[in-house]
Order: structure tokens, then C-alpha cells, then sequence
């Protein structure tokens, strides 16, 4: 019984600082959908290129279990389809990443937006949705890839009040969330762009693209995982 007390107590003093800093899903796992751009893809995968941007046809041979979503070139862009995921986290800023093939100019860019209506979700840019890029400035663009590459959730022009999300750079800025459940929605804009997988973190300096995410993102409020961690500092 002492120690029964002694555990429960431990776990009440320790618990503040296992703050949920880390949140993943893979991109196939959406919760809901609209229309049918967004298709599932099983790796391997052939996917045609892009002529015009000079992209040859290629295959994508991996992906983080074993799928990932998108539409292939000559699908067509826009729409107004979109897939939506559903998670829950503490109040925090948050800095949002995907995993993405992005091959050229033609190819590099989704629609997004948090807490939005499914009604208001649409393929264009407005108050409530934001136009996500991948290499989309000049001086990036020599960086195209059919390899995945992650990148930091970013926006044209909105809706931070004229402050823009940056995907590099020494200030990025976050996305402010309050405590519980909320959506991500992501709407068509361009085919030959295909995402894999959806990480959070709430550490600013922590880049997918130096260290692998799946590192990082453990159970959080699991007796075992705090039990785990408590034996480690004793």
C-alpha cells in the first residue's frame, strides 16, 4: 500500500512536465472527405511526371506506412475536395509539418485551414483557407524533388493578420491553439502533389528534415510512459 501511495504520488508531482510537446498521423488516415481528387496510393507507386516542368514519370517507393494521398498529374487542379483530420492538444503554439512530393512549379502547393466548416472548405484563398507552398519561391525552385521532403506549414497571405508562415527562417511563426479538440482541413489545389504524413511539434527548433519525427513522438499520459520516465530519474 506504501508504495501504491508512494507511485500515485510521484505521478502527481511529475506528471506538469510531461507536457504534450509532439503530435503525428499519417496522411491516409483523414477522418473525412469530399470529392475524390485525393486518392490513397500504395507504395510502391508509379506516378506520371510532368512534361511541360520537365519532370520524367517516377516511382514512389516509400512512404511511412506503406501509403500516402494525393492526385496524379493530368487529374486536373482545384476542385474544392479536401480531406480532414481530427486531433486534440494542449493550448500551446504549434509548429505544423507535412511530408511532401512536390517535383516542380506545377506541382507544389495544397489548400488549408484550422476549425473550419466542412460548408466553408473550398479550393481557393480566402479569409478562411490558406494556400500551403513547397519550394515556391525563385530561389528554392531548384530544389524540386520527386523524393519527400518536409516541409513547415506556410501561407500566402492570411489569416495572421498580414503576418505570413514562414517555411524557413530564424521566426517561424506558429499556429496558436487552445486546449482540446480541433481539425485541419486539406483542400485540392494542384495534382502531382502528394502528402504522406501530418507532424505538430510545440519546439520551435525541432526540424523532421535533420531527425526523424517517429523519434520523437511517444504516448503521452500513459502510466507506463510516466512510470517509464520516473525509474530514470531515480
Amino acid at each position: 500500500m506504501r508504495t501504491t501511495i508512494l507511485l500515485t504520488m510521484l505521478i502527481l508531482i511529475v506528471s506538469p512536465a510531461f507536457a504534450q510537446k509532439y503530435i503525428s498521423w499519417e496522411a491516409e488516415d483523414f477522418n473525412d472527405s469530399n470529392g475524390t481528387k485525393f486518392e490513397i496510393f500504395e507504395v510502391p507507386s508509379d506516378q506520371p511526371g510532368n512534361a511541360g516542368e520537365g519532370v520524367d514519370d517516377y516511382t514512389v517507393a516509400e512512404a511511412s506506412g506503406g501509403a500516402f494521398i494525393g492526385s496524379a498529374n493530368g487529374t486536373g487542379n482545384d476542385g474544392g475536395d479536401w480531406v480532414k483530420y481530427e486531433f486534440s492538444v494542449d493550448a500551446d503554439d504549434w509548429h505544423f509539418w507535412g511530408r511532401v512530393i512536390a517535383p516542380s512549379v506545377a506541382d507544389n502547393s495544397a489548400y488549408w485551414a484550422f476549425d473550419a466548416a466542412d460548408g466553408d472548405v473550398a479550393s481557393t484563398n480566402n479569409a478562411t483557407m490558406n494556400i500551403w507552398d513547397f519550394f515556391e519561391a525563385g530561389e528554392l525552385r531548384v530544389n524540386y524533388t520527386t523524393d519527400w521532403v518536409w516541409f513547415r506549414l506556410n501561407t500566402r497571405d492570411g489569416p495572421f493578420e498580414g503576418t505570413e508562415l514562414i517555411q524557413h527562417g530564424d521566426d517561424p511563426v506558429p499556429v496558436e491553439l487552445d486546449a482540446g479538440e480541433h481539425t485541419l482541413h486539406i483542400a485540392h489545389r494542384e495534382d502531382g502533389t502528394y502528402i504522406d504524413q501530418i507532424f505538430a511539434t510545440t519546439d520551435v527548433e525541432f526540424d523532421p528534415n535533420e531527425t526523424d519525427p517517429q523519434t520523437a513522438v511517444e504516448p503521452q499520459n500513459k502510466l507506463t510512459t510516466t512510470w517509464g520516465a520516473l525509474k530514470g530519474e531515480f
